[in-house]
């Protein structure tokens, strides 16, 4: 829980996403923070036009590094079917 904590604070997540775990791999050198995204309408990226998503892929990023530990973002981005411009995923923070 403590590390939910922190890593909530060190990325400053805020809506519309929260810190859902946080897992360290001695071995690797690295921590995986995994993100949960809520919300129902999303923008288009294009046109900023908000609809719900269709769908979701799952996203992994780097972020900038926790001590030694390299840090990856993981988190189900959502897509949404633009009517005009077809199937986008979203922009996350």
């Amino acid at each position: 829980m403590q590390d939910i904590q922190l890593y909530q604070q060190i990325l400053g997540a805020t809506e519309p996403g929260h810190v859902e775990s946080v897992r360290r791999d001695q071995a690797k050198q690295s921590i995986e923070v995994k993100m949960a995204l809520q919300e129902t309408d999303w923008a288009c990226p294009i046109c900023r036009e908000r609809m719900q998503a269709h769908d979701h892929e799952t996203r992994r990023w780097r972020h900038l590094d926790s001590c030694q530990f390299q840090t990856i973002l993981v988190a189900e981005v959502p897509r949404v079917r633009c009517p005009e411009h077809g199937s986008q995923t979203v922009q996350v923070p």
